[in-house]
């Protein structure tokens, strides 16, 4: 949290989103073989490891307040454990994806890792969003109700 803010909800969909759309481009790549296609997955997965480490320290605090708010400590562990998998994962990637796209060799080795990567991210997002919507660990105590414009 920082002033506080929580900042896990907001950080997490850029990785997901950097890292779905850069395996688009690994694939866009392998395919087609077109310069302008090149740079595309290295930069895009660059910038996703920028955001799952983000992601994975900002839900470090996060992770304190869904274990005081009740939700099961083995569904956090989970989810954990799989945005550590996800960060790795999306590491190897990013390392492979700009090895092969410079010498043009190898590429499919990064394009199935890149979809390995999406797979593992979007596991790690659906058990975050299990966290919220199945266990209320993003329900905020004592918010007030929007004011009923009805009568008006």
């Amino acid at each position: 949290m920082m002033f506080g803010l929580e900042l896990h909800p907001s950080i997490v969909h850029f990785p997901v989103a950097l890292v779905t759309v850069g395996a688009l481009f690994a694939v866009l790549y392998l395919f087609l073989r077109r310069e302008w296609l090149r740079w595309f997955a290295p930069v895009l997965f660059s910038l996703a490891l920028l955001g799952a480490g983000a992601a994975y320290f900002s839900g470090q605090s996060a992770k304190d307040r869904a274990e005081a708010s009740g939700v099961p400590k083995p569904a956090i562990e989970e989810h954990e454990e799989s945005g550590v998998w996800a960060v790795g994962v999306t590491a190897l990637a990013c390392l492979v994806s700009w090895a092969t796209h410079s010498g043009r060799r190898g590429i499919w080795i990064s394009t199935v890792l890149a979809l390995l990567a999406t797979a593992i991210i979007l596991r790690t997002g659906h058990l975050g969003g299990r966290l919220v919507y199945v266990y209320g660990a993003g329900h905020v105590a004592g918010a007030a109700a929007p004011a009923s414009s009805h009568g008006r």
